[in-house]
């Protein structure tokens, strides 16, 4: 697969920053993000890359920057998939749970083992916020539970709900690469697991719990149908932001009849769990 790269060196660089440009360039299928010094890479298939449509994307927030230049480029031919591999290595979470490839051997030690194909989905358990998200998981009773994992990404969450005695999971993602990969991780782990691609239109039907690892915007936009489509004494478990972010996602989910529960944090990224009344 041939990617295009994307610099964009701004200021000031904050991470509200950079999580916004994250949000708008990933509306326009820019797909990975790595955080730089002095801001932010973001990658894209060369096939669909667009100079104007990337310029376009941040138009709107430019006036919040001091300073900010864009550079794109074309990155080397290779298989972005076997790089990824070469590097993969399995991680556990609590002690409970171990995220491996299928060419990792199992560990008899921890109870939960989910197996993620090493692909350029989000949520291979390496970063913080789906490691959070699991670790809330572990004190959310599934057992016979409705769950839907809004912005599945690899679909580790919906699997680790189904590993834990949920009855049904729904998974839905925007990206039709993170559809075909979470279908994917969902039969090797033997779970059966409902993948839809789509975004917050194709939530259909009433959940027990909602899971959203996604970004602060996202959520405080969503966050009104996560709450409509939630059973009462349901749990919302929401990650993808900031601890700096979390007043004004808590103050949101309060509106919306949600209230608080547990919060964990790592790294500076949190995840916030409620509970709807």
């Amino acid at each position: 697969m041939q990617y295009t790269e994307t610099q964009l060196i701004f200021s000031p660089a904050t991470p509200d920053n950079r999580e916004i440009l994250t949000a708008l360039l990933a509306e326009i299928g820019y797909d990975s993000f790595m955080e730089t010094p002095n801001g932010l890479s973001a990658y894209i298939l060369t096939n669909i890359f667009d100079a104007a449509a990337t310029q376009a994307a941040i138009e709107p927030v430019e006036g919040i920057f001091e300073s900010l230049k864009i550079e794109s480029k074309p990155m080397p031919d290779k298989d972005w998939n076997a790089e990824w591999e070469k590097s993969f290595t399995p991680i556990t979470v609590a002690g409970k749970c171990r995220i491996r490839a299928p060419f990792h051997e199992p560990d008899a030690t921890c109870p939960l083992d989910i197996i993620i194909e090493p692909k350029m989905a989000f949520g291979t358990g390496h970063h913080a916020t789906t490691t959070l998200m699991i670790q809330q998981l572990f004190d959310i009773d599934l057992k016979d539970k409705t769950v839907l994992d809004m912005g599945c990404g690899t679909g580790v969450l919906a699997i680790a709900a189904k590993k834990l005695g949920a009855q049904s999971v729904t998974a839905i993602d925007i990206d039709h690469w993170s559809v075909e990969n979470a279908q994917e991780n969902a039969a090797s782990n033997g779970t059966q697991i409902a993948v839809i691609e789509g975004g917050v239109e194709a939530i259909s039907g009433h959940f027990d719990v909602i899971l959203a690892n996604i970004n602060r915007n996202i959520l405080l936009d969503q966050m009104p149908v996560y709450a409509s489509a939630l059973n009462a004494g349901g749990v919302l478990c929401l990650s993808g932001f900031y601890t700096a972010d979390l007043d004004i996602i808590s103050q949101r989910a309060q509106e919306l009849g949600l209230q608080p529960a547990k919060t964990v944090s790592q790294d500076d990224w949190v995840s916030a769990k409620f509970t709807k009344l």
